[in-house]
């Protein structure tokens, strides 16, 4: 409502671009920020840059008018700064706000991981923000937002009535496959568990940086219940994230197929799914995310090996 109200001072066309235009700067920007902080060549950067004005969400995001970019923009950020300004990544992650159904890995991550100023951060900004809407639009725009949550939730995402085709979840998926709305909710909270715990283990043990951001933005999508096709441009930034680790780690030969896939799976996911029920998205993601925990453990392994090989030499 904050950015809504004074945008609805201009005419429509005219708020739509300046919507769109000051997120998509933010989004590649962030992009930008991420590429150069690893060792690609300068054409390489540029072909990631290329890359990221032409992710499919992109345009989809575009079609809907939507904040695609602005989630991007800000998950990406926060992950970026995080190791460096842990309190303006908190103030990142508490702008995030906005997309609750996105709320479900950030917080045990930052615990796993202790960040203390960071979490104290987010929490004063999710604060600020709802004293501030109050401040400006009364309590009564609060207790509306409450009543219109069950309608809301049974209309656009248990009985699909924003189509199960441009959702892109397991939740999703199983209502699509004419499962029951307990069934999917029973099957979303046992991947969620799964995704929550494994990424939370990541934070907690590896050393490198991209890897903990592209798993935690792969994994924020597939902890959702309630992720739609333009939501998939947070995938930008894991495609970022692993693009860095990849130049300073080397990659293994289908990580650049898996990486190209998830680029690709926003274009076609939805006519896929509408046509044959087969989740494109849904599919690409979970590979990536068991191709980002595989290069984890390889890498806290090779590690151990390390540690192991020092301390029997010095012995």
């Amino acid at each position: 409502m904050l950015i809504a109200a004074p945008l609805a001072a201009f005419s429509y066309l005219s708020a739509l671009t300046v919507w769109q235009f000051v997120t998509f700067a933010l989004y590649f920007a962030v992009i930008c920020a991420i590429l150069l902080t690893g060792p690609l060549k300068r054409s390489h950067t540029v072909l990631g840059l290329l890359a990221a004005a032409a992710f499919p969400a992109v345009f989809i995001n575009l079609g809907h008018g939507q904040n695609g970019f602005l989630t991007a923009a800000l998950l990406g950020g926060a992950l970026l700064v995080l190791p460096r300004r842990p309190i303006l990544a908190g103030i990142l992650f508490g702008l995030l706000a906005y997309k609750p159904q996105f709320g479900l890995v950030i917080p045990v991550v930052l615990l796993a991981a202790g960040q203390w100023r960071s979490i104290g951060a987010a929490a004063m900004t999710v604060a600020a923000l709802i004293l501030g809407t109050m401040a400006v639009f009364g309590p009564d725009i609060w207790t509306a937002f409450a009543a219109s949550t069950e309608l809301s939730r049974k209309m656009l995402l248990q009985d699909g009535d924003v189509g199960f085709e441009k959702l892109q979840s397991v939740f999703a998926a199983v209502r699509m496959w004419g499962g029951s709305v307990s069934l999917a909710y029973a099957v979303q909270g046992v991947l969620s568990a799964v995704v929550i715990g494994s990424v939370a283990q990541v934070w907690r043990s590896s050393r490198d940086n991209d890897i903990k951001a592209a798993a935690l933005s792969v994994a924020t999508a597939l902890a959702s219940p309630h992720v739609l096709d333009y939501d998939l441009m947070i995938l930008g930034p894991a495609i970022a994230f692993m693009a860095v680790a990849i130049a300073k780690h080397g990659a293994r030969r289908y990580e650049i197929t898996a990486l190209a896939a998830v680029w690709l799976a926003p274009l076609v996911t939805r006519g896929v799914s509408s046509a044959t029920g087969i989740p494109l998205a849904l599919i690409a993601m979970i590979v990536l995310y068991g191709i980002i925990q595989y290069r984890d453990r390889a890498a806290r392994a090779d590690s151990s090996r390390l540690d192991s090989g020092a301390s029997n030499a010095m012995l």
